[in-house]
């Protein structure tokens, strides 16, 4: 989840993805009821098994206010409070779906990242998605794999054998599309090693 606190609160750089750094999640947050008013917490993070960072918050009926400590380059720890605005959508069968209010530029929000001595949307932040960063070549690989996943049993590369419970026309149907990647994979791979075939 989300926070900086003990431990080394890292710096952003352009190999960083959202992935990679401290996020606070409303779904989640909302999904373990600690939304609710007057409610006070706190929030952790790790790295394989050592703690990157801790939080604490508090509820209020509009906001969530975020307590934490920052430093930069190395230098003293200051406080940081930090006011996070709720908005409201209805939901298209009722209820209605919770926002964050990015504090810097107001964007309606699921994720609050926290890159600097903020927490804001990935826009204000210019933080991409790891599947961005990817070249063509790895995202047709990745299609492929998720596509061999679904449609063949034991998948490990190479498909051969249905997957059980699979209709043969939706079979086919996928088939044809794992096939025309495999093609497209070819392609990128003969593109991005220079190699041309005159047939």
């Amino acid at each position: 989840m989300g926070g900086s606190g003990s431990g080394s609160w890292y710096r952003w750089n352009a190999q960083n993805t959202c992935e990679e750094v401290k996020q606070i999640d409303i779904r989640y947050m909302r999904k373990q009821g600690l939304l609710k008013s007057g409610y006070s917490g706190s929030l952790s993070w790790t790295r394989g098994s050592e703690s990157s960072g801790n939080i604490s918050y508090r509820v209020e009926q509009s906001r969530l206010i975020l307590n934490y400590r920052f430093r930069e380059h190395g230098g003293d720890w200051q406080p940081v409070e930090e006011s996070v605005w709720f908005d409201r959508t209805p939901c298209n069968y009722g209820g209605e779906r919770l926002w964050f209010l990015c504090p810097r530029c107001s964007k309606r929000v699921a994720l609050l990242y926290g890159v600097d001595a903020r927490f804001l949307c990935r826009h204000c932040y210019n933080i991409h998605y790891s599947s961005q960063m990817k070249g063509k070549l790895d995202q047709l690989i990745d299609q492929k794999r998720e596509l061999g996943r679904r449609i063949f049993e034991d998948y490990d590369g190479y498909g051969w054998r249905k997957r059980k419970g699979m209709h043969q026309k939706t079979f086919d149907r996928l088939y044809l599309k794992y096939q025309w990647l495999d093609i497209k994979i070819n392609e990128e791979t003969m593109l991005r090693f220079g190699m041309h075939f005159d047939l």
